[in-house]
């Protein structure tokens, strides 16, 4: 017997977090490019993962399960690997990591306060409370196009004011509604296109 559950939504998100892992090793091997394309991937993954399990049918053991891995995956994929890639694109200074540190621990809450109205039976069907994670996977790609083209000192103010200002949204209690029907198409083409963006900023370049 093998521990957890292996359907289709948990491939999903194993996939997401294999995505993740790729994204701090190539970040820290100076592949900035790479790793935004990583991180969107895991974006993509984490967008469809509910959906597919919503689909499906599975045990108790199942669902509760599902919960905890894309937890799981979510503080890896879209609260760990933004620092880190940042962190490796040269947001090194003590005040950025302050600034940094704040936004992963408004991630950590903002997750556990989901896993804590999905123990207490909250309907949390049509709305999230306060922005989901993994939005980042979308704000950290769009973001760093501006650092082609204003200065490097800029961008790095730019993009250390952005972490905090997230980091707050993440627990700020407003409504959000979950992506539905047009939706779901209209964010993985933005994905898409990003990820062909940074695909070829790659190969230029290389």
């Amino acid at each position: 017997m093998i521990l957890g559950a292996y359907n289709l939504a948990c491939l999903l998100s194993l996939s997401g977090f294999v995505a993740a892992i790729a994204a701090i090793v190539l970040s820290s091997t100076g592949e900035i490019e790479l790793a935004l394309v990583c991180l969107m991937l895991a974006g993509l993954a984490d967008l469809f993962d509910g959906f597919v399990a919503r689909r499906l049918k599975r045990s108790d053991y199942e669902m509760e399960f599902g919960i905890q891995l894309d937890t799981v995956v979510d503080v890896v994929a879209f609260v760990v690997t933004p620092f880190v890639i940042a962190f490796n694109a040269g947001l090194r200074s003590l005040p950025a990591v302050v600034l940094m540190a704040a936004f992963a621990v408004g991630g950590a809450v903002r997750l556990a306060h989901f896993n804590t109205l999905s123990a207490q039976g909250a309907d949390q069907s049509t709305h999230h409370r306060g922005l989901p994670v993994t939005y980042t996977a979308l704000i950290f790609p769009v973001l760093f196009i501006v650092r082609d083209l204003v200065p490097m000192v800029t961008f790095n103010t730019l993009l250390g004011a952005a972490f905090p200002l997230i980091g707050a949204l993440f627990v700020v209690d407003r409504p959000i509604r979950k992506p539905r029907g047009v939706f779901y198409a209209l964010f993985p083409v933005l994905g898409v296109l990003l990820i062909a963006y940074w695909s070829w900023r790659f190969l230029v370049a290389s």
